[in-house]
């Protein structure tokens, strides 16, 4: 390859973090709102929304499953004014629910909303759950919690779980659980009904059930998530939001992977390099528009992630997993955030700019088109996990416990799966690189 390709790409790459040189807290007249010199000292939230039928006002930023965020990093975030806390059980142990009932002792505790998920296997009795979320309290540190989810529901048959549903009435007349919410990712697809999210959702939220609900919506993923909100808004049923920047996908994580690769002057794999290529390729042609309306920076970029997606009236908040204290600066700097018309114009083209390397939670198009029966878009989500927020070993183990064909069987394939993705992402050889993540062996044998 010619050196002068090579450089001009690594230049290219490199630009996307600093050529705007403008972080966050620097941009945000450009989504509606100015920021202050004494909010990028001291930020606090600026707008808290009703969560439905709750009636709780919850901060528009929300502080999702922290995953390895420190106390101290939680501590920051309260004191910010965020009063939404995401977890899930037993995580890590329970050292997260630990973390956060250490990071909340002294705040009164009316003051906040802690939601809490829980998986419902087949072996479980309402006894088991109840028993199993009294332990989350105890690590919690607390007397109750506001909302209990169940964790993922990849079918609208999973979202009526009778013992689920018995436990929470249970749990709601002894004052332990007040409101009831359901996650979701959308189905496997793989052995299961083809069931999307949106229909998982919807189907939960005219059940009358639920309270509160978690889903992903982005602006490359909107339809799902547009129809969610329209169902939520007319029920009255808060809205909890995650993975909100497409942004931080296979782009993110093929660009890092290719400077560790150079780093270590390791010869690039040909599945990574091909995607790499497209990436610059894409990256040089978007360059130009993305240095003209103040976007080259990664962090303005963020910006307009978030911005959309606080747009909607129908979003209760938008959950981000805090790794340090920068990030809970910018992101409660986002706070009452709005696009207005050149903005919206802007993310319609990051749209156009970005869609083609982010492969949509979800959605399993391509999945039928797999000879293997591999379960396409759960092992991108694991991958997702692994690389973007750094939950290794949580990736890991839910890879292995796939029990069902894994993207091992890809090596020699023909990339059925990508030939069949109506947005040009290039899956196969993400898959192979998630392989090479989540397998034990941590390469092909």
């Amino acid at each position: 390859m010619d050196k002068r390709t090579v450089n001009r790409r690594i230049f290219l790459s490199k630009s996307t973090a600093c050529m705007a040189g403008v972080g966050i807290a620097g941009s945000g007249a450009m989504f509606g709102r100015e920021i202050s010199p004494r909010e990028q000292l001291q930020p606090e939230i600026r707008e808290y929304r009703t969560l439905g039928r709750t009636g709780f006002k919850v901060s528009d930023i929300g502080c999702g499953f922290p995953g390895t965020a420190s106390e101290s990093v939680l501590k920051a975030a309260v004191a910010g004014g965020i009063n939404f806390i995401d977890s899930i059980e037993g995580h890590g142990g329970g050292n997260s629910e630990v973390t956060i009932g250490r990071a909340i002792k002294t705040c009164p505790r009316e003051s906040l909303f802690i939601n809490s998920k829980i998986a419902v296997t087949e072996k479980d009795t309402r006894e088991t759950l109840v028993s199993r979320v009294k332990k989350t309290l105890e690590r919690l540190d607390t007397h109750y919690i506001d909302g209990l989810m169940l964790w993922s529901a990849n079918t609208v048959i999973a979202t009526e779980n009778k013992v689920f549903h018995s436990a929470v009435r249970q749990m709601k007349k002894e004052g332990i659980v007040r409101f009831s919410g359901v996650s979701c990712h959308g189905s496997s697809f793989t052995g299961e009904p083809p069931e999307t999210m949106d229909k998982v959702i919807c189907a939960a939220v005219d059940s009358g059930r639920f309270d509160l609900v978690m889903f992903v919506y982005n602006y490359v993923q909107q339809e799902m998530g547009d129809k969610i909100l329209e169902q939520c808004q007319k029920k009255n049923v808060g809205t909890t939001l995650m993975k909100t920047d497409p942004f931080g996908g296979a782009y993110n994580i093929v660009t890092n992977m290719v400077t560790n690769y150079q780093k270590e002057n390791k010869e690039i794999p040909p599945n990574i390099q091909n995607v790499y290529s497209k990436i610059m390729k894409s990256q040089e042609q978007a360059m130009p528009f993305l240095i003209q309306h103040g976007l080259s920076d990664i962090n303005a970029r963020k910006e307009a992630a978030i911005s959309f997606v606080l747009n909607h009236p129908a979003v209760s908040t938008v959950l981000i997993s805090f790794s340090n204290f920068t990030e809970v600066a910018d992101y409660i700097n986002l706070s009452g955030s709005r696009l207005t018309e050149k903005s919206q114009s802007m993310v319609d083209s990051m749209r156009d700019i970005y869609g083609p390397f982010y492969c949509r939670h979800a959605c399993g198009i391509c999945e039928s088109s797999c000879p293997a029966g591999v379960p396409v878009n759960t092992i991108m989500r694991f991958n997702h996990y692994f690389m973007a927020q750094s939950r290794e070993k949580f990736a890991i183990s839910q890879y292995l416990g796939l029990g069902r064909p894994d993207a091992g069987n890809c090596r020699n394939c023909k990339g059925f799966c990508e030939a069949a993705c109506p947005y040009g992402v290039p899956i196969h050889s993400l898959l192979e690189d998630a392989h090479k993540n989540l397998s034990i062996a941590g390469e092909y044998i």
